[in-house]
């Protein structure tokens, strides 16, 4: 049943009906799924996923205590990886 409604909005209540319709189109985007591709973070990126300052990141990577790589000098870090490093409180990587 197709139904043609015509209504008159204030600029004011259009802003709002559009933001609603916007939040709730975020909120019902399905979930990622666990076996998606992995995503690469650079180093700004995984300090702000872990809430490190990037000083601190690159002290662990000199260190080996966390999981990275790097590719062609420019270091990466896999955003799976860094988030199981957290959940496992995992104090050293095998590199």
């Amino acid at each position: 049943m197709n139904a043609t409604f015509v209504t008159t909005l204030s600029t004011q209540e259009l802003q709002e009906l559009i933001e609603s319709s916007v939040r709730n189109a975020v909120h019902l985007q399905p979930p990622r799924p666990d076996n998606e591709d992995d995503t690469l973070l650079d180093t700004k990126e995984a300090a702000v996923l872990i809430k490190y300052e990037v000083t601190s990141l690159y002290g662990l990577v000199k260190r080996k205590k966390i999981p990275f790589c790097k590719v062609e000098g420019k270091l990466l870090f896999s955003r799976k990886k860094l988030l199981a490093w957290i959940s496992s409180g995992q104090q050293a990587v095998a590199q």
